[in-house]
């Protein structure tokens, strides 16, 4: 799905992520709530760590995860 997000940016924004893992800002959010998809605040922004998006997509490809 995804081979490695841009090494230079540390964080992405829900729209952001959504863009890379190529799904709506919906299901983003649907995901955080959830607790499949770790993310953390900074002010009102969402921001998800590159490295958690990287394990999320491993994790989808090997099927070990439900969403």
């Amino acid at each position: 799905m995804m081979e490695k997000l841009e090494e230079a940016k540390l964080v992405y924004g829900m729209e952001e992520a959504a863009w890379a893992l190529g799904v709506s800002s919906t299901q983003v959010r649907n995901w955080i709530r959830k607790g499949a998809l770790k993310a953390f605040r900074v002010g009102r922004r969402v921001l998800i760590r590159r490295e958690i998006l990287e394990e999320f997509v491993r994790e989808m490809e090997a099927g070990r995860m439900t969403t």
